[in-house]
């Protein structure tokens, strides 16, 4: 019943999103603000913070790494083809799947699409899609690059993107990364407010007590990471030639963002999931304590695509280092008994 009104809830506020013809990322924003409303209404759910429930449960989205041709494939290309997934499998659990496309064989009308937009040279191109569970992304296309060009190295792993997953697997509620836009007078400012917020929500936002957690299977202390409200700063160059799928994952994930010359501030909980993108004046004490807020409140809805955002493309093996003991459970399967919440005393 609550999972249903959330939903509803939240496609109420795109419709009047559309109406109004605000910005993608003010609509994001109201939608967490339409989560906490109801975080208040079901708080007796799940009390495990977002972000914890997020990195231990939320199973990450599979990127599709697509590489289409319409003639025969070289040796060479062959041998990149192959070379791309030696890799996917060496990197696995990396949360993507390679495959090759004949479009001349293919009815399937994206391959078609992103054949016709990008492969007027007739070589090989290679496509990085979003997962199709990021359906508020209407332009599934990540990056696109000729075969020849892409490289391997940066495909499946990048420096920053190794870091957010160290500092999400440290117990870190979220990992900000800043984008800035090269006006360094702006890009001072906005990472100077980001730095100072996200330290007042650390201070602000309060665990849920060992009572609220309903953790009597098991105890915070027998978990390996710390259950912490913390929040980190990640600055990712736009122009740093190591790290352009990240950056094109981020600035492709919202229709008007690599049309704007703005800093950008993009909160990562879990297992690499982005809420949605600040920009400019939009990098404020409102927005970040909102984001904030979300990340760290209790999460009643546990199904994760019912929750913003979308996965960055890591290479993590999120099962092996998650091993043991953990605060949250498992939704149970559908066909199974309900199950009935004990409500803690005086709440």
């Amino acid at each position: 019943m609550f999972e249903l009104e959330r939903v509803c809830a939240m496609k109420s506020f795109k419709r009047d999103h559309e109406k109004m013809n605000r910005s993608p990322r003010l609509v994001s924003a109201v939608i967490a603000a339409a989560c906490c409303l109801f975080v208040i209404q079901t708080a007796v759910a799940c009390q495990i913070p977002v972000f914890r429930y997020a990195l231990e449960r939320w199973a990450s989205d599979k990127y599709d790494v697509v590489i289409l041709h319409k003639h025969p494939l070289s040796e060479k290309d062959q041998s990149q083809v192959a070379a791309v997934q030696a890799d996917s499998s060496r990197m696995n659990p990396v949360n993507a799947n390679v495959r090759v496309v004949n479009v001349s064989n293919s009815d399937d009308p994206l391959m078609t699409k992103l054949w016709s937009d990008h492969g007027q040279s007739g070589q090989p191109i290679a496509a990085v899609l979003y997962p199709e569970q990021a359906e508020d992304i209407s332009d599934r296309l990540a990056q696109v690059m000729p075969l020849a060009a892409m490289s391997r190295q940066e495909l499946f792993d990048s420096p920053a993107r190794t870091e957010i997953a160290k500092r999400l697997l440290a117990g870190e509620s979220a990992v900000w990364i800043f984008v800035p836009c090269g006006h360094p007078e702006q890009d001072a400012q906005a990472l100077a407010t980001l730095k100072r917020e996200i330290r007042v929500n650390e201070e602000r936002l309060e665990l849920p007590s060992d009572e609220e957690l309903e953790s009597d299977d098991v105890s915070i202390e027998a978990t390996h990471i710390e259950l912490r409200i913390a929040f980190s700063i990640l600055t990712v160059d736009r122009d740093d030639p190591r790290e352009q799928l990240l950056v094109n994952t981020l600035m492709r994930s919202e229709s008007d963002l690599q049309s704007l010359d703005q800093p950008m501030a993009f909160p990562v909980l879990g297992r690499g999931r982005v809420l949605y993108a600040l920009v400019g004046q939009g990098i404020s004490t409102d927005t970040i304590a909102m984001a904030s807020s979300f990340v760290a409140g209790p999460c009643s809805c546990q199904v994760k695509n019912l929750n913003p955002g979308f996965d960055l493309l890591l290479s993590v093996d999120w099962e092996e280092h998650l091993a043991g003991p953990k605060l949250s459970k498992e939704l149970p399967d559908e066909s199974a008994e309900p199950i009935l919440l004990t409500i803690p005393p005086g709440r």
